[in-house]
């Protein structure tokens, strides 16, 4: 395959570029980055000023078959790291990376088993109750350089919670979630770190003082790192009003001032980057009362919107989806000859991923421009 990415803006965070070019690609590979190529042989692609990005990564969803992952490249993800509750796949039409579980059978009583390959050690959706567990988890990660990405959770303050704490659950009679739920465990996990070294990766923050806590860790030199869902930028627990079930998510959904502030954490490098937590929900798992249903949420396809729905440099929005999630799992990232093509174009006007590359692949309609 011989493609020509022609009249795009050229975006890529890492290499700070910022401008007009074109993408020469053959053989899945990128063979030429500039002003003007030569088109020779190619399948031109014009894209009227849309942005050509590095291709989006997502550092946690749980993938179960092909129409997660056409959700993914639909929504411009062309690297997806499967959850430690993913099904093993085999697939072609993205990479797909694997979280290994970081204690046996995520139970979190005893570290689990390494396993070749593995990008980053995960407990998934599930909380880590024993500190001794973590500490010896990131004395590992400290003489090996590998990230452990923890889900922050005190299930004694969870309960049997199903959105966030305040006037809305008050109101439904809902059970709730408090803010210390999450941000008691970050802050003992940070504690852990800072006598420990290592590396850590909270997913899915969700609470201004989670965030706060995240801010000065940095401030203070830990190696640490956080990331925020589109749901979680975008709703707040008033949407449970009437009990809809877009606010049946996990974590809980939380308030508009804790929404402030993830918007704010994002912007200003608090919070690293944005991952889906895309987990398709069975319809007939949502046939039930509102806390009985199964949590969850199709995500992928609402990463793009959610951070074209407030202020960020075109910039900044590209590198929490692309290269800040690839650097933080050490991939290769970028828009460089040399590289394997994996690229996502988006169109700012209708805030839309027009299509991807993936290696010798590509989702553009062949010999029409996008």
């Amino acid at each position: 395959m011989k493609l020509l990415l022609r009249g795009g803006r050229l975006i890529d965070p890492a290499a700070r570029r910022d401008g007009p070019g074109e993408v020469l690609i053959v053989d899945g590979q990128i063979a030429a980055v500039g002003p003007k190529l030569d088109a020779a042989g190619a399948t031109v692609l014009e894209l009227g000023g849309a942005w050509v990005c590095p291709g989006f990564v997502d550092l946690h969803s749980v993938v179960r078959d092909e129409r997660d992952l056409e959700a993914a490249l639909r929504g411009g993800f062309t690297t997806v790291v499967a959850a430690p509750e993913s099904p093993k796949l085999h697939t072609d039409l993205l990479t797909l990376l694997w979280a290994a579980p970081l204690t046996r059978d995520l139970a979190g009583e005893e570290l689990g088993e390494v396993t070749t390959g593995a990008c980053c050690l995960s407990q998934g959706f599930k909380p880590l109750a024993r500190s001794g567990v973590l500490r010896r988890a990131l004395q590992y990660s400290a003489s090996r350089g590998k990230l452990i990405v923890l889900h922050a959770e005190d299930p004694s303050l969870t309960g049997a919670g199903v959105i966030g704490e305040g006037l809305t659950a008050t109101r439904l009679g809902l059970p709730s979630v408090p803010v210390a739920a999450e941000a008691a465990v970050i802050a003992r996990d940070l504690l852990i770190l800072e006598e420990t070294g290592g590396r850590l990766h909270f997913a899915h923050v969700t609470t201004a003082r989670g965030v706060e806590l995240v801010r000065a860790a940095k401030l203070r030199g830990l190696e640490v790192s956080a990331d925020v869902t589109p749901h979680h930028l975008t709703r707040d627990t008033r949407i449970a009003e009437d009990y809809s079930l877009d606010a049946r998510v996990w974590p809980p959904l939380r308030s508009e001032r804790d929404v402030a502030a993830l918007k704010a954490g994002l912007a200003d490098g608090a919070i690293d980057a944005l991952a889906c937590d895309h987990v398709r929900v069975d319809v007939l798992d949502r046939e039930h009362p509102f806390e009985a249903c199964a949590p969850g949420c199709e995500a992928f396809e609402q990463a793009v919107p959610a951070l074209f729905s407030f202020e960020l440099s075109p910039s900044r929005l590209v590198e929490v989806l692309s290269s800040a999630p690839a650097r933080l799992l050490g991939l290769s990232s970028g828009l460089a000859p040399g590289l394997r093509a994996s690229i996502t174009v988006l169109d700012p006007h209708t805030r839309s991923v027009r299509g991807v590359v993936v290696g010798g692949r590509h989702t553009f309609p062949i010999g029409v421009s996008p």
